[in-house]
C-alpha cells in the first residue's frame, strides 16, 4: 500500500514529531511505500529516510517504492505555523493564536497543493496528525477521493491553541467530521477531547469514532546497555559523529548569559535569555560536549531529564530539587537532555547553584514563569559542587540509545496534561525506571505496569497537586516532594549499595518486557492500519 502521513513540522526531537517518524519507520519495515508531508527540508539526514523533495513543485508524478519512504515539504512561503512558539531554522514563526486567518488560509492550501500531487499518485491510507490542521488539509485534499484518513490527536495543538482561540475550532470541526478514526494514545485524551470539543462531538461524529492506541517505542533503538565504561564510550563517539554533520551547537566558551541584575523585570530577562538560544543552534548537540564531559563512575546513580526544554515540562523543578537529592545522595549525577527555547533558564540556573548565587537562581528561575517556586523559596535553595550537573543539548536516537540505559532514573514531571508518556515509555524499554507524575495520558503508562507489578507502578508514581499555572500538576509541590522520591526510589534500585547492580539489573529485565508487551512501534503501526 502506498501510505502517507501530513505532518506540519520536523522527523526529529520530541513529542509529535517522533511519533510520525516511529510510525513511518515502521510502516516501511513492514513493506509499504510511504510518504511523509512536513517541513523538514533536512529530512535526508536521518537514516530512515530514502528521498526528500523539498517544494510543491519537485513532487514527482509516481509513489516511491515499496518499502521506502519519502520525504514531501510543500511550498508554504517559510511561514511556519505553531502551537508552542519555538525556533525552526529557515522560517518566520508565528503560534496559531498570533497568527491572522489569512496566513492559517494560506498556510492550509500551500500543504493542499503538495498533498493533492502526492494523492495523484495513488495512495490507499492517510494518517493526519494533530487537531489543527493536518485534518483540514487532508479533508481538503481528499474531498471527492474517497480516500480513507485517520486523524491522531496530539495534546499540544488542543492546550496552546485551540483552547485559547475560539475560532480555530472550525478547522478542527471541518478536518475531523470526515475522517474515518480520531486516534487519542490514552483513555484520559479520549475524555478530553469529547470535553474539549462538547459542542460538536455530534457533528465530528466523536462519540462513535474516537479510538485508543497508545504511542510507543522502537525495541531497535532503545535497549538494555552495557557496561558503564563501555556505554559512555559507545555514546561519546556517537556524540563525535553527531557534531561532523552539525557542527554549530551550543559551546559554552561562546555564551555570555544575561546577567540578572541588569534587568528590571523577568519579561525583559526571558526575552535576553531567549535571544542567546538563538545564536547557536537548538536543534545540535552542544559542540563542546566530549570536551566537559565527566565521566559516570560505577557507584554513581545517574538521574535524568530527556525531551524539550520548556516551562511545562517540570524540568526546572527537577533542577531546583537535584540540590536536596544531593544531601540525601551525594553521588547522584542529574543528566537534563535537550533542547528548546528555555535552555539558558536552565543553564542560569545551574551557574547560580554552583556559585551559590540565590539572587540569580531565582531570577533565572522566575524568567517567563519558568519554574514554579515553592513559597520561602530560599530555603530550597543549597549551593551545589561543579560536575553534577551535565546538560547535553538535544541527542538523537542514536545517541540515546546509549547513555539512556546508563541511568538509574527518568523523571517525567510534567505540569501540563500529557497526550501520552512517551519518554516513560522510552526510558523503560532501555530498562531505565521511570519516575512519572500521575495525571492525564502519563497515568496510561502506570497502569500498565500496575497490571504487571502493582508495587513497580507505585514506586514510578509522582504524587501530584493540582495547581501552579497550569491547573494540572503544581510544580512548587515537585520540588518539595522529589528528593525523598528519588531518595527512596533508588534505595529500591539499589538495596545493597550503589556498586551492586543486580537488583537494579533485575528491574530493567522486567520494564523491557512490558515495554515490548505492550508499547512496540510495529504492533501499534498495524492496529492503526487494522481500524
Amino acid at each position: 500500500m502506498h501510505l502517507v502521513l501530513v505532518h506540519g513540522y520536523l522527523l526529529g526531537g520530541s513529542g509529535s514529531n517522533v511519533y510520525t517518524a516511529n510510525i513511518a519507520k515502521s510502516w516501511k519495515r513492514q513493506g509499504h511505500a510511504v510518504t511523509v508531508i512536513c517541513q523538514d527540508p533536512s529530512a535526508g539526514r536521518l537514516d530512515f529516510v530514502d528521498e526528500v523533495f523539498v517544494g510543491t513543485a519537485s513532487i514527482p508524478p509516481s509513489a516511491p517504492k515499496g518499502g521506502s519512504l519519502r520525504v514531501v515539504v510543500p511550498d508554504i512561503n517559510d511561514l511556519l505555523l505553531v502551537y508552542w512558539y519555538d525556533l525552526y531554522e529557515g522560517y518566520e514563526v508565528k503560534t496559531m493564536v498570533d497568527c491572522s486567518l489569512e496566513e492559517i488560509e494560506a498556510n492550509i492550501d500551500g500543504t493542499v497543493a503538495g498533498l493533492k500531487k502526492v494523492i495523484a499518485q495513488g495512495v490507499d491510507f492517510i494518517l493526519a496528525n494533530h487537531a489543527i490542521l493536518g485534518p483540514v488539509i487532508t479533508e481538503r485534499a481528499t474531498k471527492g477521493t474517497g480516500i480513507p484518513y485517520d486523524v491522531k490527536i496530539h495534546g499540544s495543538s488542543i492546550i496552546f491553541s485551540l483552547k485559547n482561540r475560539y475560532e480555530l475550532r472550525r478547522y478542527a470541526v471541518e478536518g475531523i467530521k470526515s475522517c474515518r478514526n480520531v486516534i487519542v494514545g490514552a483513555g484520559y485524551m479520549a475524555d478530553f477531547i469529547k470535553e474539549t470539543f462538547n459542542f460538536e462531538k455530534e457533528e465530528m461524529g466523536l462519540l462513535n469514532k474516537t479510538v485508543i492506541i497508545s504511542p510507543g517505542m522502537d525495541p531497535e533503538v532503545f535497549r538494555l546497555g552495557n557496561s558503564v565504561k563501555d556505554g559512555q564510550e559507545a555514546f561519546l563517539k556517537s556524540v563525535q559523529d553527531f557534531i561532523k554533520r552539525k557542527p554549530n551547537g551550543r559551546r559554552a566558551d561562546r555564551i555570555s548569559l544575561p546577567d540578572n541584575n541588569n534587568y528590571v523585570s523577568t519579561d525583559e530577562l526571558n526575552k535576553a535569555l531567549a535571544q542567546v538560544v538563538e545564536s547557536y543552534d537548538f536543534r545540535a548537540v552542544d559542540s563542546d560536549l566530549c570536551e566537559r564531559w565527566i565521566p559516570f563512575e560505577n557507584d554513581e546513580p545517574i538521574i535524568c531529564f530527556f525531551g524539550k526544554f520548556q516551562e511545562t515540562k517540570g524540568v526546572g523543578e527537577i533542577l531546583m530539587a537535584f540540590p536536596f537529592i544531593l544531601d540525601k545522595i551525594p553521588q547522584a549525577r542529574l543528566l537534563l537532555i535537550g533542547y528548546g527555547g528555555n535552555r539558558e533558564h536552565l543553564e542560569g540556573m545551574l551557574s547560580a547553584l554552583v556559585e551559590g548565587s540565590f539572587e540569580a537562581f531565582f531570577a533565572y528561575a522566575s524568567a517567563g514563569d519558568f519554574v514554579d517556586i515553592p513559597l520561602n523559596a530560599e530555603k530550597f535553595f543549597r549551593r551545589i559542587p561543579p560536575g553534577r550537573v551535565t546538560i547535553t543539548g538535544l541527542l538523537e536516537h542514536a545517541q540515546l540509545k546509549e547513555i539512556l540505559p546508563l541511568c538509574s532514573l527518568s523523571i517525567t514531571g510534567s505540569k501540563a496534561l500529557e497526550a501520552f508518556g512517551m519518554v516513560s515509555v522510552e526510558a523503560m524499554s532501555a530498562g531505565v525506571l521511570p519516575l512519572c507524575h500521575d495525571h492525564t495520558g502519563i497515568s496510561d503508562v502506570i497502569e500498565a505496569v500496575k497490571q504487571v507489578d502493582v508495587d513497580l507502578a507505585e514506586i514510578m508514581r509522582i504524587e501530584i497537586r493540582a495547581g501552579g499555572v497550569h491547573n494540572v500538576a503544581d510544580g512548587a509541590f515537585l520540588v518539595e516532594t522529589l528528593p525523598d522520591k528519588v531518595h527512596r526510589s533508588l534505595h529500591f534500585l539499589y538495596p545493597n549499595g550503589f556498586t551492586d547492580h543486580s537488583k537494579r539489573r533485575e528491574v530493567a529485565a522486567k520494564l523491557r518486557d512490558i515495554a515490548m508487551a505492550k508499547f512496540s512501534w510495529n504492533v501499534i503501526s498495524r492496529k492503526i492500519l487494522r481500524q
